[in-house]
C-alpha cells in the first residue's frame, strides 16, 4: 500500500520547561524555541498547545509565522471554552478530584458561546489563508459523550468556524464505532487516531480517515493516565519495538488523505522529539524497517 501522503512529523508543544538543556541547549531564548524547533531539530510541523489554555490572538499567530519557514505547518488547539467549558454547570469537585460538568443541566446556548468561537476564528483565519494550517485540533473531554445533543454541537462547532479544516480527537468510548466514522465523513470533519493507554472509556487505535487529513496523535502508555498530574501523565518513551507496531495504521491512514500529521504528546522531558525523531527514521526510509524477504 503506497503511503501517498505528505506525512509531517512534529510534537504537541515546543516549549516546556523541561525540554531546557534537554532538547533546547540553555542559552537558547525561550522566544527562540520555535526557530530553533524548525530550523536546528528540523521539524516540518508542530500542535500548537497553548492555544488550548489561552485565546490565540493574530500577534501571537503572525509571530508563528514568521519564525517558521514557509513550509511549515501548524496544527491549532481548539481554545478549551470551545470543548470543555461549554456546559452550564460544573459539579463541584471532590478533593483531588477534577470538578465534572452537571450533564443534566445541558450545553450552553449558541449565542453564548458563539463570541470565543469567533475570536478563535479570526486569530487563526490568516494562517489558514497562508497556506500554514494543516488543521484545527478539538480535542473534547472525557465527560463528551455520543449524545444527540453533542452531535448538533459539533455541526455548531463546525458552522462557527467556516473554511478551517477541522479534526476531533474523543475521550469516550461511547464514540467508539462505525457510526461515529460515517457521521464524521458525511460532515466532512476529521478524525483523530489516538494511541494511548489502554484504560477504562479511553479509545484504541483506530486507524480511521474521515476528511482530507489523517491525524495520529500519541499520548504515550502510561498506566497512571486519570487522577495524574500532566507531567506524570505524559511521562513516557515508546520502544522502537512499539513504534513499529504502529506503521501498518500509520500506512493505512497515509493511503487516504493527502495530507497526514503524527504528533507525540508524550512531552515529558523531550520524549516526544525522540519517538518524532525515531517516526520520521521510519516513515522515511521504510525499507530498512520491512522484514528481508
Amino acid at each position: 500500500m503506497a503511503m501517498n501522503a505528505d506525512i509531517r512529523i512534529g510534537t504537541c508543544g515546543y516549549s516546556f520547561p523541561d525540554w531546557k538543556g534537554v532538547v533546547y541547549p540553555p542559552n537558547v531564548r525561550p522566544s527562540l524555541y520555535l526557530v530553533y524547533y524548525a530550523r536546528t531539530l528540523g521539524f516540518n510541523a508542530v500542535e500548537l498547545d497553548s492555544s488550548f489554555y489561552y485565546m490565540p490572538t493574530i500577534p501571537l499567530i503572525e509571530a508563528l509565522l514568521q519564525k517558521t519557514p514557509p513550509g511549515f505547518l501548524f496544527t491549532v488547539k481548539a481554545h478549551r471554552s470551545m470543548t470543555h467549558d461549554v456546559w452550564n454547570a460544573m459539579k463541584p469537585a471532590n478533593p483531588g478530584r477534577p470538578a465534572f460538568p452537571e450533564l443534566a443541566s445541558g450545553l450552553k446556548n449558541a449565542a453564548f458561546l458563539a463570541p470565543a468561537f469567533t475570536e478563535f476564528w479570526e486569530a487563526v483565519i490568516p494562517m489558514a489563508d497562508a497556506g500554514r494550517l494543516g488543521t484545527v485540533v478539538l480535542q473534547y473531554p472525557p465527560w463528551f459523550r455520543d449524545t444527540p445533543e453533542n452531535r448538533r454541537f459539533l455541526l455548531m462547532t463546525r458552522d462557527l468556524l467556516p473554511r478551517l479544516s477541522l479534526s476531533i480527537e474523543f475521550r469516550d468510548q461511547s464514540w467508539h464505532k462505525e457510526d461515529t466514522l460515517a457521521f464524521l465523513r458525511q460532515e466532512h470533519l476529521g478524525y483523530i487516531a489516538v494511541d494511548e493507554p489502554q484504560l477504562r472509556n479511553l479509545l484504541p487505535l483506530v486507524p480511521a480517515v474521515t476528511s482530507d487529513v489523517a491525524y495520529l496523535r500519541l499520548h504515550g502508555r502510561n498506566p497512571n493516565w486519570f487522577g495524574a498530574s500532566k507531567e506524570t501523565r505524559y511521562d513516557y518513551l515508546y520502544s522502537k519495538e512499539e513504534l513499529e507496531q504502529m506503521l501498518p495504521s500509520i500506512r493505512t491512514m497515509a493511503a487516504s488523505a493527502p495530507l497526514m500529521f503524527i504528533m507525540t504528546n508524550n512531552c515529558h522531558r523531550g520524549q516526544a522529539v525522540q519517538n518524532a525523531r525515531d517516526l520520521q527514521a521510519m516513515t522515511l526510509f521504510p525499507e530498512q524497517n520491512r522484514p528481508q524477504q
